[in-house]
């Protein structure tokens, strides 16, 4: 059994490496299946199931055991072992080590360990590849339909250069290498703290770029407009280069919006409301301004936004658009 962490102050690196061979050795979804039951979606460690945190009637909540992560797309709580067992049981982080070490859970084996390590760093490298092959087959948006939809969302500044257009299919076969026709999109790159394309955002098009894809699917549901390629978590959508002060939003036509109303201030955008505490920030930020939406969901990310940053002692501050409009976009065209 893993010593437990000996009392008093440890280091960070070490509470880290505790932390980390302690979630290695217990599946995540061990922990959860008391609380809800767990199917499989998509590959054997692909989990869903209704969420443990919120009422709902559909499944939105997803678990993976090879990446030790768990997310609502419901209600966007998420997080690790540590953060299932806290948030659920309102106990301290020393509880939930001593569960998870306590020997009363499943243990993964070391085989399955490596096995698992294998399958995620190959995961990583085929998804960052298709993002930067993605971006590699973008143009400069000028004179194109991805031009003409960015127009018809009230936007008459000229976006920077992680903004483009491209041709590029919606959906990608990895075991067999199919992929599909190609839709027009506007691609936005998905840049990580130190700067690289490390993913993508493609906001699909109809063909004459007068609005967003529109499909129905089998089941009878409407088919995502936007789709994100690559490594997502932690990245964000670039508009300026950042200083010191940037603002922070939840989707790119927000993000161009502030831009243009801003003068060209530094802006980065999410991609989501439950991606919104995650971005990773370079080291010169110090302050942050929160641009959240209105409505409730809006509201819960940017509380759990600020504790993020201000946790990683920065200055934050929050704004939100005039009622009754939804988001910055919203107003910006005073749309209700």
């Amino acid at each position: 059994m893993t010593p437990a962490p000996r009392k008093g102050r440890i280091s960070d690196d070490e509470m880290h490496r505790l932390a980390g061979e302690a979630k290695d050795k217990v599946n995540l979804s061990d922990l959860i299946i008391p609380y809800t039951d767990l199917k499989p979606r998509s590959g054997k460690r692909e989990l869903v199931g209704l969420c443990p945190f919120h009422s709902e009637r559909t499944p939105s909540f997803e678990v993976n055991d090879t990446k030790g992560l768990y997310h609502c797309w419901g209600c966007s709580e998420a997080g690790d072992h540590f953060q299932f067992l806290i948030k659920k049981n309102g106990i301290t982080f020393r509880k939930a080590y001593e569960l998870l070490t306590g020997g009363t859970l499943p243990v993964v084996s070391e085989e399955e360990r490596a096995k698992r390590k294998a399958e995620a760093e190959a995961d990583i490298a085929r998804r960052l590849a298709l993002a930067q092959s993605i971006w590699a087959s973008t143009a400069p948006l000028p004179g194109t339909v991805g031009e003409r939809y960015v127009r018809s969302r009230g936007i008459t500044v000229d976006l920077p250069d992680t903004v483009r257009f491209a041709m590029t299919p919606r959906w990608y076969n990895h075991e067999t290498g199919e992929t599909g026709r190609n839709y027009p999109a506007v691609v936005c790159a998905m840049q990580d703290r130190d700067g690289n394309v490390v993913g993508v955002q493609c906001i699909f098009l109809k063909p004459g770029g007068n609005g967003k894809y529109q499909a129905t699917l089998r089941d009878g549901k409407q088919a995502k407009a936007k789709l994100t390629f690559g490594l997502v978590v932690g990245s964000a959508i670039r508009l300026g280069a950042p200083g010191p002060h940037v603002m922070i939003c939840e989707g790119p036509e927000d993000g161009w919006t502030l831009f243009q109303e801003l003068g060209g201030q530094p802006i980065m955008v999410a991609c989501g409301t439950a991606l919104l505490p995650r971005i990773n920030l370079p080291e010169c930020v110090t302050s942050v301004t929160l641009a959240g939406d209105n409505g409730e969901a809006g509201g819960k990310a940017v509380i759990k936004a600020r504790a993020a940053y201000i946790a990683q002692g920065r200055d934050v501050s929050s704004i939100f658009p005039e009622l009754p409009f939804k988001d910055w976009n919203d107003q910006l065209q005073r749309i209700s």
